[in-house]
This record gives C-alpha cells, structure tokens and sequence, in this order.
C-alpha cells in the first residue's frame, strides 16, 4: 500500500541520516587519533632501540641484563597468565570486536591445555559481556571515555599489570589489540608485555663504545623500562581506538550507501 511504502521510505531515510552522522563522527575520530597513534608508534621504536643498545653493551661486558630488573627475568614456570583484551564499547564496526574476543578466547584455551590459569582485564563493554557470558575470571573492566585514550587510563592499567606481575599472582602479562594500518586494513594481534624481552641493538662492550651511567646503570634501566612499558601500553591502547574508529566509518559508509540504493529501488 501507499502508506505502507511511505513509511518505509521514512525509516530508511533515517537508517541513512543515522549511518551517515555515525561515519562523520568516526572519521573526525580517526583523524586525531591517527596522527597520535603514528607519533607514538615511532617513540616506541626508539625506546626499543635505546633499550637494545643497553642490552648490548652490559651483555658484552658480562652483565646480563635479565639481572638487572624483575621485569626482565623470565620465570621458570609459568602459573597464571593475565590478558588485556581491548575491544569497544559498542557495535557497528563490522567484525572489530570479534575478531579480538575470538583471538583471546583461543589462547585461553592453549592455556587451558597447558595447565594454566588466566585472568582477564577488559578495555571495553564488548569484550567484558564476551567473557563474562563465558564465565571468564575478569580482574578488571573499564569502558572508553568520550576522549577515547587518556593518560590516566594509561597509568590505571599499568599499575594493575605490574603489582599483579611483582607480586608473582601472575608470571606473564599479555594484550590482545588491534593494530591500525589503514580504515580497511587492521590486524588484530596478541603480544606479550611482561616479562619484557628485548633485541640486541649495536655492538658489545667495547671500550670505543662505552656507556658512562650516572647515577648508576641499574637505576637508568629501571626507569627506562618504567617509560617503556608505559609508552607500550598507550601504544596498543591508540592502535585499538584507531582500528575501531576505522571499521566503524567503513561499516557505516557502506551501510549509508544500502539505505541509499534501497530508497532508489
């Protein structure tokens, strides 16, 4: 009927006005935390390199550094795991949120088979309600600000992750994220932050190459690994924002263009 149709050209009219404002927004949102994630991205080669070169230097003058922080030194068994997992807050961005959920889930159950026990922290109300339906141990959930990655979210988590490691209640520390590359090309990987392992940057110990420390080279270690894992940390926390503002965009321009041909057909 008539009416019927009419009103059906009303909804979609909607559907369309909704997906389009949705895509705008994303797309303001991708363009300021991509630039940041892309800044971050190369300090965090930096301190990479910075700390591989320290590494270098004390091994090839016989120290290990693995000695020099408990954030270095590998545990010889491992118990109880704990993972990060960063998702969204909400849907609509394709299959973003799953495809995290997904990766997490199947090293739970490799965990599972080796015996050990993991604990979940969540970034997000989707990867929260995933594991919570899955009776999952969840030590801590959090949803996204409007402002999406804050400092203070950052230094939250790091605290939580480090007393957990220090005290052993856990032997290692991983994050489950998303990695940005394009709004259509995002991959979503998993990366183990503590105990942290390092390359080896440059030559040895060589007296050409000597490293001066003051006030000692135990105490620069400590607070370079201390800026390190904080610079990692908000490093995947950018990349996840950034990943899910851009499949959000594409999924919403997509849908924009259904309504569209749908109204013309």
């Amino acid at each position: 009927k008539l009416l019927e149709l009419k009103q059906r050209m009303k909804s979609v009219e909607n559907i369309e006005t909704i997906t389009r404002t949705l895509a705008t927004v994303s797309a303001a949102k991708l363009s300021w935390s991509r630039r940041r994630a892309a800044g971050l991205r190369e300090y965090t080669r930096k301190m990479e390199d910075i700390l591989g070169h320290q590494k270098a230097y004390l091994e090839g003058t016989g120290v290990s550094i693995g000695s020099l922080s408990p954030l270095l030194t590998e545990r010889d068994a491992v118990h109880n795991v704990a993972v990060l997992v960063i998702t969204a807050d909400r849907g609509m961005c394709g299959n973003y949120n799953l495809a995290a959920c997904r990766m997490a889930m199947k090293f739970w159950e490799q965990r599972k088979k080796a015996a050990q026990n993991t604990v979940f922290l969540t970034k997000g109300r989707k990867g929260e309600r995933y594991f919570r339906k899955r009776n999952a141990a969840i030590m801590y959930s959090a949803g996204w600000q409007r402002k999406g990655v804050l400092p203070e979210e950052v230094e939250k988590f790091l605290s939580l992750l480090l007393d957990q490691y220090l005290s052993r209640t856990v032997d290692e520390v991983y994050v489950v994220y998303t990695q940005f590359y394009t709004p259509i090309r995002r991959l979503t990987k998993i990366k183990r932050m503590l105990p942290i392992t390092l390359e080896l940057y440059g030559p040895g110990g060589s007296e050409k190459n000597k490293w001066y420390y003051e006030p000692s080279f135990r105490e620069i270690v400590d607070e370079l690994l201390a800026i390190y894992l904080r610079v990692q940390l908000y490093d995947v926390l950018l990349e996840s924002y950034s990943s899910e503002q851009g499949a959000r965009m594409i999924t919403m321009e997509e849908a924009t263009e259904r309504a569209n041909k749908t109204l013309w057909e």
